[in-house]
Order: structure tokens, then sequence, then C-alpha cells
């Protein structure tokens, strides 16, 4: 998977111990690999810090009140 390709859209996210999140990816932080960091704003104006090997599940959608 290509995480470079998901900053700056809005996501709908599932991670491995079931939570979801909906919010615009801010970061993905490739500077400490084999870790990659993605740093998300959700929907409410939460700044959260995920590493990729914990999402399960991630998907681009649309909205049209991206909150960057």
């Amino acid at each position: 998977m290509e995480w470079k390709g998901f900053e700056k859209k809005w996501v709908f996210m599932r991670t491995r111990t079931g939570k979801v999140y909906s919010g615009t990816v801010m970061k993905i932080d490739c500077d400490h690999l084999p870790i990659i960091w993605l740093i998300l704003k959700d929907k409410f104006g939460k700044t959260i810090h995920f590493c990729t090997s914990e999402i399960l599940e991630i998907k681009e959608e649309r909205c049209d009140d991206l909150r960057i």
C-alpha cells in the first residue's frame, strides 16, 4: 500500500482494536522506517497518531468540508 497517497485526504479508518475514525490525514511520517506513522485530524478536530501496522482498513471518502 502506498501510504503517502492518503496525505491531505478525508478517510475512514478502522483499527485492529475495532475503533473507527474519520478525518483528514495530515501527514504520513516515513522517517523511522520500518515503522510508518499516520497523523490524523479527526472529525472532532483531535490529532491522533497511528502506527500503520495498527490500521486494519483505510479508505478515502468524499467530504465537502475538509477540516484541515
